[in-house]
């Protein structure tokens, strides 16, 4: 532009001489044709487009696209191309009223919508990303001390996540319950081995217990022991038996045979053992050689007592015979040893 000033001046000097005046009224529209093009530059200058980076993230994707543009604020950029911001709902971290600049960055954080579910009712819930804390926070539920929210009240939310709130409600029941005793069999040396004796009656015991349940939504999900006292402690029943083996035979006693030395041997099986006479193998009831002494006899036996031959034994020949015993302590105690056996009734075999 100077240049082409100075040309000028050089083709009107070679014209005339020019006085001082004439020069300053040549010059001055050249200065204002100067100073109208610089304006120009300048404003083309400011048109040059920048780039800018916009980062939206909508809770289940960050995207990033990049423009030019030349907008001279962020407001301006953002109605001039359309992107998806809406003011008093989505975060922005710049204000609108910022002015463009080349390289910059925005970043724009989309409201969310979730739903929270309490009491039978769906809040509707607009709100920024957040957890599921606030968004309880925003729709206005309570929570009591036991309530179970799922999603955690620490977890972070994204769009169309629901929340849901499970209202929980404890109680205690107080119940009483009877226990049992148990019935207990102890060796007593002072009862007749054979026979036996209650020696302490059975009492059941009381229990007071409190119990909690557990409702969820009012619907009954857990029942849980919580404490437990005896109000009457049990006692258990106990039994003696025998252990005292007492020999001789009762007085008057009427018998048809009499076999002495006979060797008495104590055996014991668990179980419901029948002997082949047909009854249950119980005390009572012996095994014996069958020709000696007939299947269904009645017998005496010093220091056991009466007993049936109700049962035989390849080992049992001749005068000897097993004796049933309740207990396998009475066995030990009795083992084997000679005694004497009457015969009061022969059986038929």
């Amino acid at each position: 532009m100077i240049e082409k000033i100075k040309e000028i001046i050089f083709r009107l000097e070679q014209k005339r001489p020019l006085l001082k005046k004439d020069l300053k009224r040549i010059l001055k529209p050249v200065a204002a044709a100067g100073c109208v093009i610089l304006c120009g530059l300048l404003i083309a200058g400011y048109c040059i487009p920048k780039q800018v980076t916009v980062f939206i993230d909508d809770s289940l994707a960050v995207t990033s696209s990049m423009y030019d543009t030349t907008s001279s604020t962020v407001e301006q950029f953002l109605q001039s191309q359309s992107i998806d911001f809406v003011q008093n709902e989505d975060k922005i971290d710049v204000a609108l009223d910022s002015a463009i600049e080349d390289g910059m960055t925005i970043h724009i954080t989309k409201e969310i919508c979730v739903d929270v579910v309490a009491d039978g009712k769906n809040h509707r819930v607009e709100m920024l990303p957040a957890t599921a804390s606030i968004a309880l926070e925003e729709a206005g539920v309570d929570l009591g001390e036991e309530d179970m929210v799922t999603p955690a009240l620490g977890t972070p939310l994204k769009e169309g996540d629901k929340v849901v709130v499970s209202r929980v409600r404890k109680e205690r029941v107080y119940e009483t319950e009877t226990e049992d005793y148990q019935v207990v069999y102890e060796a007593d040396p002072n009862i007749t081995i054979g026979d036996m004796k209650v020696t302490q009656k059975g009492r059941k015991g009381k229990l007071r217990k409190v119990y909690e349940i557990t409702y969820v939504d009012g619907k009954k999900t857990d029942r849980k022991l919580v404490e437990s006292k005896v109000v009457t402690k049990k006692r258990d029943k106990v039994i003696g038996y025998g252990t005292k083996i007492s020999f001789g035979k009762p007085k008057n006693l009427t018998y048809k045979r009499k076999l002495e030395n006979v060797r008495a041997v104590s055996y014991y099986f668990s179980g419901s053992p029948v002997g082949c006479y047909g009854l249950p193998c119980e005390f009572g009831t012996v095994a014996v050689d069958k020709d000696l002494i007939p299947l269904g006899s009645l017998l005496y036996i010093e220091g056991y007592g009466y007993a049936i031959a109700n049962d035989v034994g390849s080992a049992i020949k001749g005068k000897v015979v097993d004796l049933y015993m309740e207990k396998y302590e009475q066995c030990i105690l009795w083992g084997a040893r000679n005694t004497t056996v009457y015969v009061i009734e022969e059986g038929k075999g």
